[in-house]
């Protein structure tokens, strides 16, 4: 494996992940067939069996003008009374498409959280219109709904057994980004009367659109190319529109918490997937350590899109171990 200190994801195979993880294509994965809201599940851990609770469906108050439908999360908590900090999985799909439930098909990370004393959350959130519809649903209406799910989640912290401060939010793929940018533009929190304080930390695990200019450019003429349209459809078409859309354009304004950014892919080839998300986010990450950000990268090119969430939490998966490390300094 290789490490840089930069990361980023990318944008469009986020859906050739939904036939293996369920996470890009929206609806229901495996393991939603055996699981009942109101059920506890017995899960197995290196020595013991651990009673963990999954709460699935979970309502959230959402925003003005929000969807009630997708103002929906799952939450993965053992009631065992001891102290427990909250960590929040915005799923990937590229932007317009994939679902809570993906997360749900990933139990060795659910489990790599829990044994490591968090309680895990996972909220739904409006997919944006999809390119050839009237852009009616856009990235800014995710994040919306995002922080309207922490802010419900801050409210009944002490149902779930949260008494830790600081949130750990994880994103992957699209929602790498919608992390990202939800951490370094502040309007979304403070709009639900939160601040980027209430952040322990940001990990954001392969995209490539921390600077959309930046991405378009480095896809132009790439294996990637065919996803421009996309992104011009959800983002603009001029400059000005995508910075609207990129944490670049807010790192010198914001004091964002400190940052783990994760790529992975094969890097050599420079049309590739892997170098394109290896040189975005390693100038992201660069720019974040230049404004006096704390800010961690690390690429793997023995890694691919979705191995950074499937193998999440086996032993020697070394993406988990770049957490682990991560997180026993940004949030112990």
């Amino acid at each position: 494996m290789s490490r840089s200190s930069i990361l980023g994801p990318l944008i469009g195979i986020v859906l050739a992940l939904s036939s293996a993880l369920n996470a890009c294509g929206g609806g229901s994965g495996a393991a939603d067939a055996d699981t009942d809201s109101d059920a506890d599940t017995d899960t197995d851990s290196d020595t013991d069996t651990v009673e963990m609770r999954e709460d699935l469906d979970v309502a959230y108050t959402p925003p003005p003008g929000g969807d009630p439908t997708m103002a929906l999360l799952d939450v993965y908590h053992v009631p065992d009374g001891a102290p427990k900090r909250l960590m929040v999985f915005v799923h990937g799909g590229s932007w317009v498409g994939g679902d809570k439930s993906n997360l749900g098909t990933a139990a060795a990370l659910i489990r790599w959280f829990i044994d490591r004393g968090y309680t895990v959350a996972a909220p739904n959130f409006r997919l944006a219109s999809p390119r050839g519809e009237a852009l009616e649903i856009r990235y800014s209406d995710q994040l919306a709904d995002v922080a309207s799910a922490l802010s419900w989640l801050e409210a009944n912290r002490a149902t779930y057994g949260v008494t830790l401060p600081g949130v750990v939010l994880v994103g992957y793929s699209s929602g790498a980004h919608l992390v990202a940018l939800l951490a370094a533009d502040e309007q979304y929190l403070q709009s639900v009367g939160l601040s980027v304080e209430h952040l322990a930390a940001v990990i954001s695990l392969d995209v490539h659109a921390y600077d959309v200019p930046y991405a378009l450019q480095l896809m132009a003429g790439s294996e990637l190319q065919g996803n421009i349209p996309l992104i011009e459809h959800l983002f603009g078409a001029t400059e000005a529109e995508q910075l609207i859309g990129s944490p670049v354009s807010y790192i010198e304004q914001t004091a964002l918490p400190p940052s783990l950014l994760v790529s992975a892919d094969p890097s050599a080839e420079p049309t590739s997937k892997g170098y394109i998300a290896f040189q975005a986010t390693r100038r992201y990450a660069g720019l974040l350590v230049a404004a006096g950000h704390a800010a961690t990268s690390v690429h793997f090119d023995d890694e691919t899109h979705s191995s950074l969430v499937l193998d999440f939490g086996t032993s020697g998966d070394g993406p988990t171990e770049a957490v682990a490390a991560f997180l026993d300094s940004a949030a112990p």
